[in-house]
């Protein structure tokens, strides 16, 4: 018995030790977006790029998010904002900004009624994606703020990399506790279970990761695919549509955002709760099985070392490496993780000791995504089926 608890406790070292180690090959080798750009200048030839932006309810982000789009240091381009039937005061902040934008590059749209079968966001995009005229397709969404160059640096990485479709995690701002505690892990799992740098060279669609809240195509590319029409019921539409460009032929990359992107995905707890409930299930498929040995692992792996250690010292436990050593080598892996979260990509480093209870409200997310999938998720007042 003693051994066999050695062995868990190798197994579970190795399991951490391998998303540590994968968080740390992709902070080194991924490239910030703004590299691209850095260098990059236009000129009369640039080619036009549509700028859409979807808003429902944005009343707290629309503004900066439209400000800084209009600032962008790119010189052809234009901006399509639709109004999805907001019930705040999206709308009207919309109208102040069009009264205000002397660059005639701002266009507002109103969304049409939601269409049978499609999902509100989606529909939304496929909206905008009828009006837009650009040779690019930058889709992004109105909880972001962008750097003065991140369109240059877009059209820049995508004709020099001679891909068709470029997307980038931007700078997640947390601010709350429910923020600071979720939305690190979703960057966790990306960095620490994807080899980045196989996005672009790999042709498998498996092989792919794509951010709705910044996602540039070109505009031929986003047509051939089937565009939002193609995953107009899905609710991760963006990953979707990252593994359609692949598995027709397209090129995909995915630089780091966080020079050039930053975006705040929820403000209060119950955006949160809500927010990744309607999300965290439907990426494994809908698949119970797949679903729960994720959770569980996750327990295991992150939590277990706790557990183990309170244990020991409750029954006295000699400090030996099934009890005291493994465990503790695990936590550390797992601080290491988190740090090279924080430094890399922006996080709070004090977070790092709160790494249990996210996975815990992680594992109570997972629970109510898993219960909605019959009832739907409740979002912004509509109801989305899984």
């Amino acid at each position: 018995m003693d051994v066999l608890f050695v062995v868990y406790q190798f197994l579970v070292l190795l399991a951490v030790a391998g998303v540590a180690g994968m968080t740390l090959g992709n902070a080194f080798v991924m490239k910030p977006l703004g590299r691209y750009g850095f260098k990059s200048n236009f000129g009369s030839n640039a080619p036009l790029v549509s700028i859409l932006v979807p808003a429902r309810n944005e009343a707290a982000n629309i503004r900066r998010c439209v400000r800084s789009l209009l600032s962008q240091d790119y010189r052809n381009f234009e901006l399509l904002v639709l109004d999805d039937g907001s019930t705040d005061a999206t709308a009207s902040i919309l109208q102040t900004l069009h009264k205000e934008d002397n660059t005639g590059r701002l266009q507002l749209l109103t969304g049409e009624s939601l269409a049978e079968g499609w999902l509100g966001k989606n529909w939304a995009c496929h909206q905008l994606s009828q009006q837009a005229k650009g040779d690019f397709l930058l889709f992004t969404d109105a909880d972001t703020v962008h750097g003065l160059r991140a369109v240059t640096s877009a059209v820049a990485a995508l004709q020099q990399e001679q891909a068709d479709l470029l997307s980038v995690f931007p700078r997640q701002e947390t601010q709350t506790l429910a923020e600071r505690l979720v939305v690190p892990l979703l960057i966790m799992y990306v960095m620490g279970l994807l080899p980045t740098w196989l996005v672009k060279s790999n042709p498998d669609p498996r092989i792919s990761a794509a951010n709705g809240q910044f996602m540039c195509f070109r505009h031929a590319m986003y047509q051939q695919c089937g565009g939002h029409e193609a995953v107009h019921n899905q609710v991760l539409e963006d990953v979707k549509l990252g593994q359609r460009v692949k598995a027709i032929g397209g090129k995909q990359i995915l630089p780091d955002g966080t020079d050039s992107v930053s975006c705040r995905m929820y403000r209060r707890q119950n955006e949160v709760w809500q927010g990744f409930s309607k999300n965290f299930y439907a990426f494994f498929d809908y698949n119970p099985k797949w679903f729960g040995l994720f959770l569980g692992l996750n327990v295991l792996a992150y939590v277990g070392p706790y557990f183990w250690l309170l244990l020991g010292w409750l029954t006295a436990q000699p400090q030996t490496l099934g009890w005291f050593w493994l465990p503790l080598f695990q936590i550390g892996l797992a601080w290491l993780t988190r740090l090279i979260l924080a430094i890399r990509w922006g996080f709070r480093g004090i977070d790092i000791f709160l790494h249990p209870l996210s996975i815990l409200l992680m594992c109570a997310i997972g629970f109510n995504s898993w219960r909605w999938r019959r009832n739907g998720t409740y979002w912004k007042g509509r109801i989305y089926k899984n």
